[in-house]
């Protein structure tokens, strides 16, 4: 299935290497994309960025590996592991509620990075990210995502999960294909690409919808140096006023889209 997915950055990674299974917890952040104003505080749209970005109250994504890189794994428009030492996996994915906010464990095998100086991070994700978000208009109905399609509702008993397929990733690069994506970031330029499950880069619409994997990366805005000293981290998801994106017709909610969500790893030591 096509998406309207804006992916504005796969992830934001400070530093990390899991000697421990990493813990998630929902932070506040300053977002790359603009956010909604606050539900129930504008009675229409036209005055908000189109799309704008909210919290979402569910994302769902499941992640198959994490780790770190000395040069960019994607420079070839392909996944190219030879520089990377994995921190984590779970070879059948491990799904996490990023929505929630609280702490949980990752669960999987976690791996000591290497000692050295990473200047990149990765992560392989599934490309069907699932969403719950609703935003009220002041005076007006309430938009809820349905289970049906990627549109808005005003009924309150169709309002459940929305499922997004990831098939076309729209960001700063030159390309225009649906199987690449790049952009400039305060948390270091991103780059992704959609698989399969073997990891082999999609090259068209017909492969792209046929895709199973989202692979990022992101070239770090500090070099990590990793030593005896590093223990494990936690793992501080940021998904507050960009993990879900609304778009409106005339000033009316119209559709959602994905939208973004920032790790941050923090050192145990």
């Amino acid at each position: 299935m096509n998406t309207k997915t804006i992916l504005k950055t796969i992830f934001k990674v400070s530093l990390g290497i899991s000697l421990i299974s990493p813990l998630f917890k929902n932070e506040p952040a300053q977002a790359f994309v603009t956010a909604c104003s606050e539900t129930n505080t504008v009675t229409d749209m036209s005055g908000e960025a189109n799309a704008c970005f909210l919290t979402p109250e569910m994302l769902k994504v499941t992640f198959f590996e994490i780790g770190f890189c000395t040069s960019d794994p994607l420079t070839t428009g392909t996944f190219v592991s030879t520089t990377c030492s994995k921190s984590w996996d779970n070879t059948s994915g491990f799904e996490t509620d990023i929505g929630k906010k609280s702490f949980s464990n990752m669960v999987g095998s976690t791996y000591k990075v290497p000692n050295a100086t990473y200047g990149y991070a990765y992560a392989i994700m599934n490309n069907e990210w699932t969403y719950k978000a609703q935003y009220k208009l002041s005076g007006g109905d309430t938009y809820y995502t349905n289970s049906t399609n990627g549109l808005v509702t005003t009924t309150e008993s169709d309002y459940g999960q929305w499922t997004d397929a990831i098939s076309n990733m729209v960001g700063q690069e030159s390309t225009g294909a649906c199987f690449d994506f790049e952009a400039s970031t305060t948390g270091g330029t991103v780059s992704a690409v959609l698989t399969n499950s073997s990891l082999v880069t999609a090259t068209d619409q017909t492969t792209c919808n046929n895709s199973s994997r989202v692979v990022g990366s992101v070239a770090l805005t500090s070099s990590v140096t990793m030593d005896d000293s590093v223990k494990g981290y936690k793992l501080n998801w940021q998904i507050t006023n960009m993990g879900i994106g609304l778009s409106n017709s005339g000033g009316t909610p119209y559709d959602w889209r994905g939208g973004p969500f920032t790790p941050i790893f923090t050192l145990i030591k």
